[in-house]
Formats: structure tokens, sequence, C-alpha cells
């Protein structure tokens, strides 16, 4: 093995350093990814939910599934002759305390049942 020269002393810490850097910025990375991904799983289920309810004519269902809506989501349901248009619009915040954000939706759609008013 040959001695390490002054101009090289420390260069394996620093390359480590960097690293870890790196590896720490891919799980904030990912970390917000997820958060966002599960804003928009939030949006769909709520929009289904409530889509189905409404579908089935019952009020109180409607009440609770909107209950389950992302924080400062908008829900938005239109009712055909033959079906109920749900729509559900949230913001997630891609970068927490930036603001830096994304406006996600989801849109669902349910054949009313028999007997349920439009």
């Amino acid at each position: 093995m040959r001695p390490i020269k002054g101009s090289q002393r420390g260069a394996v810490t620093v390359e480590a350093a960097f690293a870890s850097l790196g590896l720490v910025a891919l799980l904030a990375v990912l970390v917000c990814a997820i958060g966002v991904v599960l804003v928009q799983v939030q949006c769909v289920d709520s929009a289904a939910a409530i889509a189905r309810q409404a579908a089935r004519g019952d009020a109180s269902g409607v009440a609770e599934a909107k209950s389950h809506v992302p924080k400062g989501g908008q829900v938005v349901v239109r009712t055909t002759a033959t079906t109920v248009i749900v729509r559900v619009e949230a913001d997630a915040v891609i970068v927490p305390g930036i603001r830096v954000t994304a406006h996600l939706a989801a849109e669902s759609t349910a054949v009313l049942e028999p007997g349920a008013s439009p």
C-alpha cells in the first residue's frame, strides 16, 4: 500500500458526506412524492364513495363520504337523468414549508339506482 499524499487526505470523508447528502435529498423527494400520491388516492376514493351514496339516494352516506375528502378539498356533484358524476379536487403540498402545491382531481360516475331521485 502506498501512503496517501497530503492533497488527497480526507477525500473519502468528503465523498461520503456528499453521498449521504444525496441520499437524504432522495429520501426527502420520495417522502414528498408519497404524500402527493396519498392525496390523489384520497380524492379517487372519496369521489367513488360519494358517487355510490348519491346514486343510492343516501344523504347521510354522502355526508359521511364527504368527511373523507382531503383537507381543503372541494366536491362538485352533478346529477343527470340516469347518472351521478362527482369530482373531487384538492391541492397537495409538494415541498412542506415552501407552499409548492400540485392541483389534484378525481372524477367518478355512478348509475342512479331504481327509486333514487335524481
